[in-house]
């Protein structure tokens, strides 16, 4: 398998080459591949507040000392570490730009020599030997979000937006506080992965590590929609034993477990998966450029009106199949409306048993809790039995869902390859070439989580007041709250099962459009080179010998470098 992000670009830039005059709208497309192929940066971005040791988790990543570290808030400015020989630029917010050595980063990225930004730094870019970055990946130390100085969450949030990937640090030490549950609810709605570490994790006994794990993966649970990849590490520990090149061992907890987990993720996900699409794209280009290579070589000795007949019924045959796509479109959005319907209809009889299930329970709370903390105390287990059912019913929906999705959007996919394949073997007819089928792209993983559900359990609005719980008997008092608490319950399950299907139904209808419009520009580019290495054809006809030869000897030249394009996909299989 040819993974060289290098071999790729080359490939892609010859392509533009011979493209350009043969066929610029795949030229086109070959530019935009090389162009993503030669930024090959991707950001993952290290956030939360200060004092949670983001720095130093950096450095210990690294395996060496590279960015400053201390205990008052520290980093004034994104510093962006990238691989490369030793040295550091500090880019100025008139963009203008300095080197300066690695040992001087302090000088600009601290609060503490650079107060309030006061020396106008956008950012600043270190590069270091490392092996970990070499891929491309780019690790940003983001200014605390929490931190007293403003400048700096401003700063922090705005790497959110662009960050290929997040790692978000939390503290053993501490609970989440107002500004990472707000972290948290931004990163809901991006599709990149999300890391969330606890550090200072060496703090702890093992009970008491255990508890603030619990804690934090059913709280971050509840802000993603999904339960985060968390791991408890101790930062310094790791960063004294990876200068020492000594492998981090139980006194840093979970780090050598995070940073294999990482690797892998930057290697197979987030590098691999890049190269594995711009292959892909490389080779149909490549193909495509074949195909239209091969038409215009054969059209090319027909006579006009020859040619013009066969075009025309070339144009009938792609019509039909574009019909046939759009027959299909309707019975895959009617096929997505069957399964949000299905799992509403499954909402629906969930909330009614799950609030029946529960409703005993506060029966008998009703009848054990004092009265003055009854109230308080049926609406703790209102609020519990409520997150706790959602969160199990919400996991086990969304495997299900997302596996009745990959099957439906499996089948649109075989039957627009056959519209492809159909497409092609009318022009391999009509223009007497041979034409091979080609596999459309397979169903890509979606990142979308078809669940985002903020599960906030509201208080009732009905209360029996301090005065009403001393005038009446206390039996009457229990019976009254028990009942407000039942009616809560019903009313809170109804809520959020309402709110699950509304959610799913959105998303199920991003996914559905986006994987349509894939679909149908498959089927659209297979018509349009046809009809445009047709058309190339014709104005052949109109050339003189000299430039026709000079013609077929460009395409002979351009279906070598095609050819090798195409074979990509070989390299893939």
């Amino acid at each position: 398998m040819i993974s060289d992000p290098k071999h790729l670009e080359r490939v892609a830039g010859q392509l533009v080459g011979t493209a350009e005059s043969s066929d610029p709208q795949l030229a086109m497309r070959a530019q935009r591949i090389a162009d993503r192929l030669a930024a090959g940066r991707f950001h993952i971005a290290v956030l939360g507040e200060f004092k949670r040791g983001k720095s130093t988790f950096i450095n210990a990543l690294l395996g060496r000392d590279v960015l400053p570290t201390g205990v008052l808030p520290l980093t004034a400015v994104l510093t962006e570490v990238r691989f490369g020989s030793e040295r550091a630029t500090v880019v100025h917010l008139d963009g203008t730009r300095r080197n300066v050595g690695v040992d001087e980063i302090a000088d600009y990225v601290t609060e503490q020599r650079n107060p309030g930004n006061e020396r106008r730094i956008e950012r600043v870019e270190v590069h270091v030997p490392v092996p970990l970055l070499e891929s491309g990946v780019v690790l940003i130390d983001t200014p605390g979000l929490g931190s007293v100085y403003r400048h700096n969450t401003e700063a922090g949030r705005a790497a959110i937006l662009e960050a290929d990937g997040a790692i978000v640090m939390l503290s053993a030490d501490s609970p989440l506080s107002e500004q990472e549950h707000e972290l948290m609810s931004v990163l809901a709605e991006r599709q990149a992965r999300t890391f969330v570490v606890v550090n200072k994790a060496d703090h702890l006994d093992p009970g008491g590590l255990e508890m603030v794990r619990r804690f934090i993966t059913e709280t971050v649970t509840a802000e993603l929609g999904h339960k985060p990849e968390l791991f408890c590490l101790a930062a310094r520990p790791a960063l004294i034993a990876r200068r020492e090149r000594r492998q981090p061992g139980s006194e840093s907890v979970d780090f050598s477990l995070f940073l294999s987990t990482f690797e892998h993720f930057v290697a197979a996900d987030l590098v691999g998966t890049h190269i594995a699409a711009a292959r892909t794209q490389l080779a149909r280009v490549g193909q495509e450029l074949l195909d239209a290579l091969t038409v215009r070589a054969a059209a090319v000795d027909f006579d006009v009106a020859t040619l013009t007949r066969r075009v025309n019924e070339f144009r009938t045959a792609a019509q039909a199949q574009q019909r046939a796509f759009e027959e299909d479109r309707v019975l895959l959005a009617h096929e997505t409306e069957t399964l949000v319907r299905d799992l509403g209809q499954r909402l629906a009889h969930f909330s009614t048993a799950a609030a029946a299930r529960w409703q005993p329970e506060l029966e008998e709370a009703a009848a054990e809790l004092p009265v003055g903390h009854l109230e308080e105390g049926l609406r703790a287990i209102v609020e519990r039995r409520v997150h706790l059912e959602f969160e199990a019913f919400r996991d086990a929906e969304a495997a299900r869902v997302e596996h009745a999705w990959r099957e439906l959007a499996e089948r649109f996919r075989t039957r627009t390859q056959d519209r492809v394949n159909a497409v092609r073997d009318a022009a391999a007819d009509l223009f007497a070439v041979e034409l091979p089928s080609v596999a459309v792209p397979t169903v890509a993983e979606e990142r979308e989580r078809f669940f985002y559900l903020f599960l906030h359990v509201g208080s009732s609005t009905e209360s029996l007041g301090r005065l009403a719980r001393r005038m009446f008997p206390q039996s009457y008092v229990r019976r009254r709250l028990l009942a407000q608490a039942c009616r809560h319950l019903t009313s809170e399950f109804d809520k959020h099962a309402g709110r699950a299907r509304w959610d799913l139904a959105q998303r199920l209808e991003g996914v559905r459009l986006r994987f349509e419009a894939t679909m149908r520009c498959e089927l659209a580019d297979a018509v349009a080179a046809i009809l445009r290495a047709a058309g190339r054809a014709e104005k052949l006809r109109s050339v003189s010998e000299a430039e026709r030869a000079r013609t077929i000897l460009d395409d002979e030249q351009a279906r070598s470098i095609a050819s090798l394009a195409a074979a990509l996909q070989s390299d893939d299989d």
